[in-house]
């Protein structure tokens, strides 16, 4: 389904993943950003049917990766915010940082201005705290009966800087 809260809607979308959909009369391949096309909406025709995700060698080998889930309470499985973070590190440094969130907006999203804000920068609080802040240029969040769009924006500040400390062992 196109539901945005699907768990794993921004990881694959930090993957970059590759869908291959078969249809009555071709197979073809799209890239989950194109997957998404609004609330409850997919790039699927009468009779397609998802058959196969790829993800390229380059888009996980040498990154740490964390996903979390904010859901108010446990008998609640619709997540609030997903937020999916890839990191590759080097000597204190980000070389690569990939965030993606589900229900963040009508469609899941990355974080693009947070993630060339980390290039080359210093593996810090301070760093942890402006990757938060650039999260936010990509807010397209909304109120809803789950959330407030304030509430979103929040954790969209706040989770990922958590999950990265979770990738790279739970502290930097």
């Amino acid at each position: 389904n196109g539901a945005t809260s699907g768990d794993s809607a921004s990881t694959l979308l930090a993957l970059e993943a590759i869908l291959e959909i078969e249809g009555i009369e071709n197979r073809r391949e799209i890239h989950i950003s194109e997957f998404y096309l609004g609330p409850g909406k997919v790039a699927l025709n009468h009779g397609d049917i998802l058959v196969k995700i790829k993800i390229r060698k380059e888009n996980y080998e040498g990154y740490k990766g964390h996903y979390i889930k904010f859901s108010p309470r446990k008998a609640m499985d619709i997540a609030t915010l997903g937020c999916s973070i890839l990191i590759k590190e080097k000597d204190g440094l980000i070389k690569d940082l990939k965030i993606a969130y589900g229900v963040a907006g009508p469609t899941p999203l990355r974080a693009i201005d947070a993630e060339n804000y980390a290039k080359n920068k210093e593996l810090s609080e301070e760093t942890l705290e402006n990757i938060g802040k650039e999260c936010l240029k990509a807010s397209k969040a909304r109120d809803s009966w789950r959330a407030s769009k304030a509430f979103r924006e929040q954790l969209m500040e706040e989770l990922p800087k958590r999950a990265i400390k979770m990738a790279l062992g739970g502290k930097l």
